[in-house]
């Protein structure tokens, strides 16, 4: 791996057809993974702080794009319930199948919807929301189609965002692939997880593509095994 080379090889969850038994055998994969390297923790305290410090709000709308299963926002909508804070949310995510199977997963909780829609197409319309979130997702954008992503996210007024991403790190890669033999997790996931640590952008490269965005008031923070939490606010709030 080299690591000031950022790679655009698809993965094989990128196809947009897969489906049944290989499908949810690798979300469930995917679930685990984010539970025991810490993105569902991370990300979920980084929700609950906004929504914490904007705690005149009577109800939060919250979009996650690149959903896959809906783990994730199935664990930030029983945090935040926990905190007696109120919210709604949509999971977004281009395979159908995989929408189908959040469905499945999601039928005890009643704040939470899917629809499928592909997000990195340039006429994706962004629903409205207070927070806009993903993780492992943002990768998928070139540098130039990321830039226009904010563009429009800006341009829409969406209040917050955060994204949780790995970056591209040369030990990330090789302890992954270490790692990886021994937990229980499909093929597809040990694949696709080594390269999307080869696609993710360095830290200095997003910093530059949020800057060419126009978009001044954000922070990037290092967070464990390798991951960031990228916040952006607008100009009317302050980021602390």
């Amino acid at each position: 791996m080299n690591p000031h080379i950022r790679l655009h090889t698809p993965e094989q969850l990128d196809d947009l057809t897969l489906h049944g038994s290989t499908l949810k055998k690798t979300l469930n994969s995917l679930k685990l993974i984010n539970i025991l390297l810490g993105n569902h923790k991370q990300l979920g305290k980084a929700v609950l702080n906004y929504c914490k410090k904007n705690k005149n709000k009577k109800e939060f709308r919250i979009i996650d794009l690149g959903c896959g299963g809906g783990d994730t926002i199935r664990y930030i909508s029983k945090l935040l319930k926990h905190h007696n804070i109120r919210a709604t949310f949509m999971g977004i995510d281009g395979n159908p199948a995989s929408i189908a199977y959040a469905v499945e997963q999601t039928t005890e909780i009643n704040n939470i919807n899917f629809i499928t829609a592909n997000i990195i197409y340039k006429n994706f319309k962004i629903p409205d929301c207070d927070i806009l979130i993903s993780s492992h997702f943002i990768y998928h954008f070139d540098d130039s189609d990321l830039t226009d992503f904010l563009k429009k996210v800006h341009a829409k007024k969406i209040k917050h965002i955060i994204f949780s991403e790995l970056y591209r790190n040369k030990m990330a890669y090789y302890l992954f692939r270490i790692l990886s033999v021994a937990l229980p997790i499909s093929d597809i996931a040990k694949k696709d997880g080594m390269l999307a640590i080869q696609r993710a952008f360095s830290i200095e490269e997003l910093t530059d593509i949020i800057q060419n965005s126009n978009i001044k008031k954000f922070k990037i923070s290092r967070k464990p095994f390798f991951r960031t939490i990228t916040e952006i606010n607008f100009p009317h709030e302050k980021l602390s």
